[in-house]
């Protein structure tokens, strides 16, 4: 994330946790400690970063460390892996049963989500046919789609964490 990324994420974590003592003083008094957390966590994405927000600030009683903040980010990014390598087993189950990309596209182990990134490549002829097959455009199809759809279980959106935002 970048400073200016970090800095929305701390004016959430500031609503979230108003008696901390970190945050006394506000956002200007924080740039010290947005840096660091922005260097830290300069490898993880502004969406990924959002969804962490809204997990610590469900399950943490105090503000979280940059660990804690990184584990969140961490599980949410396995989240997605595990999802798009879901996603894979069932194009791979359905094509071995299916003869027509037809049969392929509403085979019952390919889910609403899994159709979707049918969709999203060109649909069920350009996947079913063996020579198409590519697990990195599968995985980040699903990964594109999961956070423009909100897949995950408890994700928030965008638009949701901008509403967020403490008062300037």
């Amino acid at each position: 994330m970048t400073r200016k990324e970090t800095t929305e994420v701390f004016s959430v974590l500031m609503l979230a946790f108003p008696r901390a003592e970190m945050f006394k003083g506000g956002i200007a008094k924080l740039g010290p400690t947005i840096e660091l957390w922005a260097t830290c966590l300069s490898d993880i994405d502004f969406w990924t970063g959002q969804q962490a927000t809204f997990r610590v600030c469900k399950k943490c009683t105090f503000p979280p460390t940059i660990a804690e903040f990184r584990a969140e980010a961490e599980g949410i990014e396995k989240e997605l892996r595990q999802g798009a390598d879901e996603i894979f087993r069932q194009f791979r189950s359905a094509c071995i049963q299916a003869k027509t990309p037809e049969e392929f596209y509403n085979h019952q182990f390919i889910s609403q989500q899994g159709r979707a990134v049918i969709d999203a490549m060109g649909g069920p002829a350009g996947i079913f046919a063996a020579d198409r097959w590519d697990p990195r455009g599968i995985e980040e199809t699903y990964v594109r789609l999961a956070k423009a759809n909100m897949w995950l279980t408890d994700g928030v959106s965008p638009a949701a964490m901008r509403r967020l935002e403490a008062p300037k």
